[in-house]
């Protein structure tokens, strides 16, 4: 049993090997998370051949059981995952707290979050938009019933999952998927969560350790670029389906693994923005509520999201009187991230000494910059030139924005690309106006600007069930698509 991460500098960590729990022993080996926490696991290197699934047919039992069985199954394993009643959650939230950057009260409603992914009504609505039940349990024919010669199935497949861990729900988003889609799934931890998932794992071995689910899950952590074990593991005899998010640095090097009969789907690092109409400069009160919006869009989960906003546009010409309303906007959206509620954002765990060195640079040049705050609570830059976010945009991070004047607020399109994921923009009218064009050149999601996902209302929430994700269907891609065909009757 895992020690909670206040009661040892070092965490032990088991491997997850299919309803198997392999504690650390004599063969431990010790890691450090990015930002700190330490933690030991059995030396992944002896396990790697166990860790995938030799044999595509021992898929079988997880492929016969009913997909509403599975469902059932999650759905009382959820309930099971909430934080005040799980101490394997607590300790995944302890360690997170320290190897991560979100704050207590940032990264707990995230924890709070989990019972409620495994709701049957979500998995339902959730398998039925992206796949269909009946795909999973069963041949459906084309034509019509008994006359058809065509049949398709979706089948489960042997799948590698390479997760983040700026956000932990990913952990919590890949058993469910594994699960939905009758996978043999093997997560890799990152250094910086490496105990939800096995923490969700060990959670379903005490409900069920024979479950054809429990017996489909594996979780263990490797120090990333170790070709011994991932030329072990990352070759078409053991996995058919790769799914990979991360740097662009981690994404370039798993590409080298890449070859027929393994499928890349992959989950690019990806940057956000927001858009603001002329109409938010008019006066105080029209920038109140765009400033509110820009500071939960970049505020939330304290800016560590793909979904993050760092730069935002703002239709604003490029004279004098209009950069002063600009600047005035900024100074609106500081005053905002300073009153988000404690659940929302708070100042960051600790200042960014790269960017504060680059904000007290550009504070020296108030002919092309205007630097509000700073790393240690919240900041914003204004950029003072039409059309030129600041050199360092994609590393703007501790609730850090940089406004950027355009004076042709629909030339914005030329600024993004398939790397932009969330658009918030304001005001609807705007949203409107620019969505086509946004969408053709790359943007994942557009909407209002503050909003989200979390969606207040059950009839509401169900709109959510099943949607993309950064612009494609992983839950379809994870299965194998599979026609049968019968000879033609007369």
């Amino acid at each position: 049993m895992a020690t909670t991460a206040s009661e040892a500098q070092v965490l032990d960590i088991p491997l997850i090997i299919r309803g198997r729990i392999i504690e650390p022993g004599d063969d431990a080996i010790e890691f450090g998370g990015r930002s700190g926490a330490r933690f030991r696991q059995p030396d992944p290197h002896k396990y790697a051949d166990r860790l995938v699934l030799a044999n595509p047919d021992g898929l079988r039992d997880l492929h016969d059981t009913p997909i509403d069985e599975i469902i059932d199954f999650l759905a009382e394993l959820g309930p099971r995952l909430h934080i005040d009643k799980n101490p394997l959650m607590r300790t995944a939230f302890e360690l997170a707290l320290e190897a991560g950057e979100m704050t207590p009260s940032v990264l707990r409603p995230v924890y709070e979050q989990f019972p409620g992914m495994f709701d049957r009504d979500r998995l339902s609505g959730r398998v039925d938009r992206m796949i269909g039940k009946n795909y999973l349990d069963g041949w459906v024919e084309q034509g019509s019933p008994g006359a058809s010669t065509i049949r398709i199935r979706a089948i489960g497949t042997r799948q590698l999952h390479i997760i983040a861990g700026n956000v932990p729900i990913t952990a919590a988003l890949t058993v469910v998927g594994a699960a939905l889609t009758k996978g043999d799934c093997l997560i890799k931890t990152p250094s910086n969560d490496p105990f939800t998932a096995p923490a969700i794992l060990r959670t379903m071995i005490d409900l069920d350790p024979d479950h054809p689910v429990t017996r489909h899950l594996s979780a263990a952590y490797w120090k990333g670029g170790d070709e011994e074990i991932e030329r072990r593991i990352i070759r078409p005899s053991r996995i058919e389906k790769l799914t990979a998010w991360g740097g662009m640095a981690s994404m370039t090097h798993i590409q080298k693994y890449l070859v027929p009969g393994i499928e890349l789907i992959a989950l690019n690092p990806k940057l956000s923005i927001s858009i603001v109409g002329r109409e938010a400069l008019e006066s105080p009160a029209a920038m109140a509520e765009p400033a509110l919006g820009v500071a939960l869009m970049a505020g939330r989960m304290n800016q560590t999201a793909c979904s993050s906003t760092r730069v935002v546009y703002v239709e604003c010409d490029d004279t004098e009187e209009d950069l002063a309303r600009l600047e005035e906007f900024g100074h609106a959206v500081h005053q905002a991230f300073l009153g988000l509620p404690p659940h929302e954002s708070t100042a960051p765990k600790r200042p960014d000494p790269d960017l504060e060195d680059e904000l007290r640079a550009l504070s020296l040049d108030d002919e092309f910059y205007r630097v509000i705050g700073d790393t240690s609570s919240a900041g914003v830059v204004v950029s003072r030139t039409a059309d030129e976010p600041v050199e360092f945009a994609d590393r703007l991070n501790n609730r850090i924005v940089n406004l950027v004047p355009v004076p042709d607020i629909t030339q914005v399109s030329r600024w993004v690309s398939e790397e932009t994921q969330t658009v918030g923009i304001h005001p609807e009218s705007l949203r409107e106006r620019l969505r086509e064009s946004l969408a053709l050149c790359g943007v994942q999601r557009t909407l209002p600007l503050g909003t989200s996902f979390h969606m207040q209302s059950q009839a509401d929430a169900r709109q959510s069930y099943g949607l993309p994700h950064d612009g494609t269907e992983p839950m379809r891609r994870s299965v194998r698509w599979v026609i049968d065909q019968s000879a033609e009757t007369v």
